[in-house]
């Protein structure tokens, strides 16, 4: 697959750079034409009042940009778009006869220096893939840059006319300082000199790593039944209701800008302390749902997982505790805006059931907190656990587990690997150091324990497994990280001509999962900012703008694909260390997704859509004469029947979203499987890891059917009683 990586490391060692890297002031003017590019003032028709108010705004924020780009790989694209001879495909662009083509590559300073009215042709250029695949990626990455900033708040909230509800209360230092969770004195120290962390009351029994939904339920569960604990999370230890943490990018995987390999698909991940609870809009599918039942089922029936504790009548069990001990509610049909509306009616014109959620969530107005509703296992689970002064669970934030330390036979774990981070002190709301330990960043640091839960999810459970693999030879299996699945959704917008306000109340309260099992797609409600709505929109700058200027008219909805697992998509480690999503949607499921986005767009015009969009530069409605940098919309249901032809899923041509990582790591018998059915980790000659479990999305043997949160707490839950039970040891 074509890397953003490797581009950026292609340009940045170019022997061009050699000779003479472009200047500061080449590099800026580039930036400049790809800001009015994107933001053609002079085109949008604004009143020459408003028209020089925005230019005001926009000058800050072109500024602000620049400034922010220097630290990112963007930066190098600037470079390359600078002095063309330093692209990855510069030998192509020399090959093409394309007049902007030629005037980008023979015009000293490339893209900004070169006549204005060439730039977009030659931005069409490179959508269409002349020149390789890596060509169209750096394209797309840099519309996403771009629209994605210039969409921000500043230029939003006067051109879209609406008011972004608020992210921080308004002293977030204040209110964490009254509403800081009780913390138990700590009874983890730690040794300088040794460069160990150990328990006062002896050794630490079990030690889990990640705090989203499987590793706080373990954690919580384990503590309460008297076990000494310790959990380390990755991500910062936020005050809960001193913030919106819903997306917000600092407690996302790599800041929320993320995607896989190719960058075809966009990779939503949580690292904080309750995981993907905290940032995800928790939609709640129980495992009882019959698109979940039907996964589970088949998993039992294929021996892929122990149906005499995943029997329906425990996880039934499991789940009315998970519905207590989180506070899922149900909503009622009084609770849906007009955003949530349209899917609801759509759906029902269209033939097919349309649901209310479940939502980990406060009913409207009832939260605690004046910005945060969310009930996410941070607050319900660990609170609780780390204020119990007779046996506290120990927490260690801001903390990366390197790798599994085993003992010399290389058979049985002793404990793990970690470094800390520099905390996240921004704002004041983050408990930074809560077992006072006094470690600096980066040094390396050993923690002992009897028994190791990994819970760090899809990606982080496989970077630990990956680097443990390497260090120690009789755990490596080629089978971890392998068979992702991304339940990618493509987002779908509809013009009314009427006002949605799809901010205005619950951002997501239906769904329809009639599709759920067969052909195995499940549209969902969603709402987003213009800043992430801007992406979404085809077409030129200009056209992006005409659209976000009617933000308030515009129903959203998704439709997300019920992916299959292949080997080849997978996570692995680059030459650094970082982890790397690979991902390629197979023929059958760009199938199954085709008939799921056409009947999308169907139930969107049945709601009274009068303009779809979908999120793709692929010629769509088949027109003659196609331009990837003329937006073409639907504005007739009958148009539908054309995206089964058309809609290729050609990567960076189309936008597709994921936040339900899973599957990379998966139960099953020794040689098809990285656990065991009792979650253990197998070695590499067929036997249990004895100490050594997984309990998090990675062990799915495929998808689970549905939005995992709900699953995993109840599946977390039944395996934490097999722990306390006593999982009978391997022989």
């Amino acid at each position: 697959m074509a890397s953003l990586a490797a581009a950026v490391a292609a340009i940045a060692s170019s022997p061009v750079w050699a000779q003479s890297a472009p200047a500061a002031a080449a590099i800026e003017k580039t930036h400049d034409a790809l800001f009015d590019l994107w933001f053609p003032q002079a085109e949008l028709g604004l009143p020459p009042d408003a028209a020089k108010s925005i230019a005001e705004i926009a000058a800050e924020v072109s500024k602000a940009m620049l400034s922010g780009f220097e630290a990112s790989p963007v930066a190098q694209l600037l470079a390359g778009f600078t002095e063309p001879q330093a692209l990855p495909f510069y030998a192509e662009l020399k090959a093409s006869s394309d007049p902007a083509v030629q005037a980008f590559i023979t015009t000293p300073g490339g893209f900004g220096a070169m006549d204005p009215a060439q730039r977009t042709p030659f931005y069409s250029y490179l959508f269409e893939g002349t020149a390789g695949p890596v060509s169209t990626q750096i394209a797309s990455i840099l519309r996403e840059a771009y629209l994605s900033s210039i969409w921000d708040l500043p230029l939003a909230q006067p051109l879209s006319n609406f008011l972004a509800p608020p992210v921080f209360v308004s002293r977030p230092d204040f209110y964490s300082m009254l509403n800081a969770p009780a913390i138990a004195p700590s009874r983890l120290t730690y040794d300088a000199a040794s460069k160990t962390i150990s328990h006062a009351d002896g050794p630490i029994e079990y030690l889990v790593i990640g705090s989203g939904p499987g590793g706080a339920t373990v954690a919580s569960q384990l503590q309460a039944a008297g076990k000494r604990v310790v959990l380390i999370e990755k991500g910062p230890f936020v005050v809960w209701g001193s913030m919106t943490t819903r997306s917000y990018p600092r407690l996302m995987y790599k800041g929320d800008q993320s995607f896989t390999a190719d960058n075809a698909v966009v990779i939503r991940s949580g690292e904080t302390l309750g995981g993907g609870s905290a940032v995800n809009i928790d939609l709640a599918f129980s495992p009882l749902e019959s698109t979940v039942q039907t996964r589970i089922n088949g998993w039992i029936a294929d021996g892929l997982m122990d149906g005499t504790y995943y029997s329906t009548e425990r996880l039934a069990t499991a789940y009315e505790w998970v519905r207590q001990a989180i506070g899922t509610r149900t909503l009622a049909e009084s609770e849906l805006n007009s955003d949530n509306q349209a899917l609801w009616d759509g759906a029902a014109a269209y033939g097919a059931d349309p649901s209310l959620y479940h939502l980990n969530r406060f009913p409207v107005g009832a939260s605690p907190s004046p910005v945060n509703d969310k009930l996410d296992a941070a607050r319900q689970l660990l609170y609780p656990a780390i204020a119990d002064t007779a046996n506290p669970l120990g927490i260690i934030p801001d903390a990366t587990v390197d790798e599994i330390v085993f003992d010399a036979t290389g058979t049985r774990a002793t404990g793990v690997t970690l470094h800390m981070t520099a905390p996240w002190t921004d704002y004041g709301n983050t408990v930074v150091d809560p077992s006072k330990l006094g470690i600096p960043p980066d040094v390396p640091v050993s923690i002992a324990a009897e028994t190791i839960v990994v819970s760090a999810g899809t990606i982080g459970t496989t970077r630990v497994l990956l680097n443990t693999a390497k260090a120690n030879p009789k755990v490596a299996n080629d089978k971890i990280g392998r068979g992702l699945i991304l339940h990618p959704s493509v987002p779908l917008l509809g013009l009314f001509d009427k006002v949605i306000d799809l901010l205005d109340g619950l951002d997501s309260a239906t769904y329809v999962s009639s599709f759920g099992a067969s052909p195995g797609f499940i549209y969902e409600t969603m709402a987003g900012l213009p800043a992430y709505g801007a992406l979404l929109v085809p077409g030129s700058g200009k056209q992006v703008y005409e659209e976000m200027a009617r933000f308030n008219n515009y129903v959203g909805f998704g439709c997300m694909l019920v992916d299959t697992p292949s080997e080849d998509n997978r996570v692995v480690l680059d030459a650094t260390g970082d982890t790397v999503l690979e991902y390629t949607l197979s023929d059958s499921d760009k199938a199954r997704f085709r008939i799921g986005v056409a009947i999308g767009v169907r139930m969107m015009f049945l709601a009274g859509a009068k303009k779809v969009i979908i999120p793709s530069n692929e010629n769509v409605l088949g027109g003659e004469n196609f331009d990837p940098m003329v937006g073409t919309y639907f504005t007739d249901i009958k148009q539908a029947d054309l995206i089964d032809e058309n809609l290729k899923f050609i990567p960076n041509r189309n936008v597709l979203t994921s936040a339900h990582l899973q599957a990379t790591n998966k139960m099953g018998p020794a040689g098809t499987g990285v656990v065991s059915l009792n979650h253990r980790l197998w070695a590499a000659d067929g036997s249990e890891v004895p100490n050594v479990y997984v309990m998090d999305s990675s062990i799915f043997p495929t998808s689970v059917g549905a939005n995992p949160m709900q699953s995993l707490y109840t599946i977390a839950k039944i395996f934490s009683e097999r722990l306390i039970e006593g999982i009978p040891q391997p022989s």
